[in-house]
């Protein structure tokens, strides 16, 4: 996938320390935001700025778990494999490489793509 908007200030998120700790932990395993505030060293609000950014980038996605006392306990998660940035005559261009889901591998193969 190529075409990520602004190839500059995604490169400029991903220049961030706290970004590529999210991207890291969340790929290993989905993670709560506090989880990734310990992870990360930083706080709970500065995680869920940087999520935000990741979710405008559709780099991570939020799973909300239902708990026993009725709140709702988010989660979030990457299936990001790679990302590849390139320099040409025209500027940056960066190209994301994602995994797919089991969901998605089993469907394509009933399907017979």
């Amino acid at each position: 996938m190529s075409g990520v908007g602004d190839p500059e200030a995604l490169a400029d998120l991903l220049g961030d320390e706290c970004t590529r700790t999210i991207l890291v932990e969340t790929k290993k395993e989905p993670c709560s935001a506090a989880e990734l505030s310990d992870c990360a060293g930083v706080s709970e609000p500065t995680v869920y700025r940087r999520l935000e950014r990741l979710r405008e980038y559709d780099l991570v996605t939020e799973d909300i778990q239902p708990v026993t006392d009725g709140k709702n306990y988010k989660l979030y998660r990457t299936d990001l494999d790679g990302i590849e940035l390139d320099l040409s005559e025209d500027g940056f261009e960066i190209t994301i490489s994602r995994r797919k889901r089991m969901a998605d591998r089993f469907t394509q193969f009933v399907e017979g793509s």
